[in-house]
């Protein structure tokens, strides 16, 4: 064997060499790429499987607020239906005293704000100081006390009261509490006049401020006890 043909055969050798790296190489890759190829493919899987249940979830709470919405929906027109049947029913004892007082307050052309005003004092959300309670001396046509106004909050609100109203013919000074009196209550420019029996009841309506007065029988002889509760609406 001569040089030239031991060069040949160990560049052949080498070339065997190379091709043998080059394919041991190619399988290396194409096992790597095929590996990761199947894992990617699985955790592909894996997150269009959760995908899909949180869509059926959301799909399901979806409905669900739905049905619940509409329930609430139909509760409300069940509550109004039968709040309107037992209201405009005249066999229902539903609001019997509400309906009849307003029907008795349209009846007597009492205006609107009025009835607004009344309805506003009886609402719930009040916060109201706690009882203050005043004496007052009672007029008459043969006496007048030197004290027979009462002034309350800051000179906002008086009083007065007069008794024996019944009787014209009477000298006695002091009023006979088991009969009607006259009570006098002047406030922002108004003037308004009960009469009536022990115990009487006023509500006066001020924007936002209410207050609640009751006339009570008194044990000093010749005056009442003035009971007031301010309220905020």
């Amino acid at each position: 064997m001569d040089y030239y043909q031991a060069q040949n055969k160990y560049r052949q050798k080498q070339l065997r060499f190379v091709f043998n790296f080059c394919i041991k190489l190619l399988i290396v890759i194409f096992t790597f790429f095929g590996g990761w190829w199947l894992g990617n493919s699985d955790k592909l899987i894996l997150i269009q499987e959760n995908e899909k249940i949180i869509n059926d979830f959301n799909n399901k709470k979806i409905d669900l607020e739905r049905k619940l919405t509409d329930t609430r929906l139909k509760l409300k027109e069940a509550n109004l239906a039968l709040n309107t049947q037992n209201i405009s029913s005249h066999n229902s004892d539903f609001g019997r005293d509400a309906k009849n007082i307003l029907a008795s307050s349209l009846a007597n052309g009492v205006n609107e704000k009025d009835i607004i005003n009344n309805l506003r004092l009886l609402s719930k959300n009040k916060i109201c100081n706690s009882y203050q309670y005043k004496e007052l001396a009672v007029s008459t046509q043969s006496f007048i006390p030197p004290e027979n106004t009462l002034i309350l909050l800051s000179g906002s609100l008086k009083l007065k009261v007069e008794g024996n109203i019944t009787d014209t013919i009477n000298d006695n000074p002091y009023f006979d509490p088991s009969k009607p009196l006259r009570v006098i209550f002047i406030y922002l420019g108004n003037n308004d006049i009960v009469e009536g029996n022990l115990p009487i009841n006023k509500n006066i309506l001020a924007g936002k401020f209410s207050v609640n007065i009751k006339i009570l029988e008194s044990k000093v002889r010749g005056a009442v006890i003035v009971r007031y509760q301010n309220c905020k609406i």
